[in-house]
């Protein structure tokens, strides 16, 4: 037998939690042949592992890949923040919104030289919008036609649905009609839930309603406390969640390593009073006599929630040198206004998003300890060097592994790698990838338990991370000695 490579002398890390053991894998095509003593075997190319772990590429579920900095993979395929973390696989569309329609999507991106798997959900707020709804409650015609939309992409290969921050007059059970036809197409519904703020267990226990009504799996998105009025709300989310385990539903959550959420800066103004200025001709109406008062009150008060106007750091996509990096509270200062003026401002200005440190370490270190919540990024595909960029997009994997499984001890390699891999994988079925072993996808991340380490940082985010030397996708090294090469063995999957 002749590999075309062989991964020699390291430390395998299965993906299933069991104990890593000393072996080779040898790989043929893109598939995982053997995994064993292969010293004797013949080979076309060859890894040195030597004191390094062996792991299945990280799977992240959580991700915005198709979206944001310079429109997403379509425009970008080929940038490496993602694959140099040891990320192998991407499930985009998530928080509502996605590319429509998903089959064009999918074979636009196939493609396209990407270097890692791609896959999506679809979004419920795409959905809406594609099927013309409006900002009223759907009649039982409009849900017909979003049902069969949801049909139509999980027929073209999306993973489930996605749904994000709705207004009231989406409700619950037009929610979780419209996800039936997920359920049915074996697909998961992924929420941004309504709130992860003071109204963080309403929003939960809504969640779990809609995964109970549809059959749908449930995958809480970024699962946080944020802003002061959630800090004390960790523990009663948890037991929620375990509740809703005992009585059968699969609900589990992803969680980021950072105390710091990336959103729009449009968030500081309340959410009905940006669709009223569009009502009145557009977003610049927040301006208007009859409204600005009551644009105060709601930004003062969101404001107050996360603890002032420090704590609001902008991060445009685009280059913005007057307010790139810099506080609200900076920003107001040299424009000699107010803090809610100047987020008024911005949202007008469009196109203006924020780093906003709203959230605890101890809550942090709570969520992704329990054994329902796995990593994912909440990341995007980024240009390095280019714009303000939360360092999660270089850094979450090597943080979970580094800073949090072996500085912190919070897990050992075993648990940490499951959680990386085969959880991920297992609940959007990925069933061929996420775990090492014969005829498995020849997706592997080698890395080094004493060095893997993030190295960006919310002051200076555009560093890739240390301690992963190799990355093989679909058995093709995608970095090698710590860079990426010129290969692009990515492909598009599908449910």
């Amino acid at each position: 037998m002749t590999f075309d490579l062989l991964v020699r002398g390291g430390t395998v890390v299965d993906g299933t939690g069991a104990p890593g053991y000393a072996a080779d894998v040898g790989i043929v095509g893109d598939r995982i042949h053997a995994i064993g003593d292969l010293s004797a075997a013949d080979f076309r190319d060859v890894i040195d592992a030597a004191g390094l772990i062996v792991s299945p590429g990280f799977v992240d579920v959580h991700n915005h890949a198709c979206s944001e900095m310079d429109g997403g993979i379509l425009n970008i395929p080929d940038v490496e923040n993602q694959v140099r973390q040891g990320v192998t696989t991407l499930i985009g569309g998530n928080c509502g919104g996605s590319p429509w329609p998903i089959g064009e999507h999918l074979d636009a991106a196939d493609a396209l030289p990407i270097r890692q798997n791609y896959g999506v959900l679809v979004g419920m707020g795409t959905i809406r919008a594609e099927a013309q709804v409006g900002s009223e409650r759907a009649t039982p015609e409009d849900i017909e036609r979003m049902q069969r939309m949801a049909a139509q992409a999980m027929d073209e290969g999306a993973f489930g649905m996605s749904s994000g921050y709705f207004p009231d007059f989406v409700t619950t059970e037009e929610i979780a009609q419209v996800a039936r036809p997920i359920a049915e197409a074996g697909g998961v519904y992924a929420t941004h839930m309504r709130s992860e703020a003071a109204g963080l267990l309403d929003a939960l226990r809504e969640a779990i309603a809609i995964g109970e009504r549809s059959g749908c799996p449930v995958q809480i998105a970024h699962i946080k406390c944020w802003g002061t009025r959630a800090w004390d709300k960790a523990e009663q989310v948890l037991a929620m969640i375990d509740e809703a385990r005992e009585r059968g539903l699969d609900i589990t959550a992803d969680r980021y390593p950072y105390v710091a959420s990336f959103s729009g800066v449009a968030n500081i103004v309340p959410h009905a009073l940006r669709i009223e200025a569009d009502q009145r001709g557009g977003i610049e109406h927040l301006r208007d006599e009859e409204m600005i008062d009551r644009v105060r009150e709601g930004a003062e008060d969101f404001i107050d929630e996360v603890g002032g106007a420090q704590n609001i750091v902008f991060a445009p996509l685009e280059p913005m040198p007057d307010i790139d990096g810099k506080s609200l509270e900076q920003v107001a200062a040299e424009r000699g206004e107010e803090p809610w003026r100047t987020g008024m401002e911005m949202t007008i200005r469009g196109k203006v998003s924020c780093i906003f440190f709203t959230m605890r370490e101890d809550n942090v270190r709570a969520f992704m300890r329990h054994p329902a919540v796995f990593a994912g990024s909440d990341g995007h595909l980024r240009v390095l060097g280019k714009g303000v960029s939360h360092p999660r997009n270089y850094g979450t994997w090597p943080r979970w592994i580094g800073h949090y499984a072996r500085d912190e001890g919070l897990f050992g390699v075993e648990e940490v790698v499951r959680k990386c891999t085969s959880m991920p994988a297992r609940k959007f079925g990925l069933h061929e990838r996420g775990e090492l072993a014969p005829r498995r996808i020849a997706d592997l991340t080698i890395f080094s338990w004493e060095r893997i380490i993030d190295t960006a940082t919310f002051e200076d985010p555009h560093h890739y991370p240390r301690g992963i030397p190799h990355v093989i996708v679909n058995g093709v090294p995608a970095v090698r000695d710590g860079e990426a090469t010129e290969e692009a063995p990515g492909r598009v999957v599908r449910l």
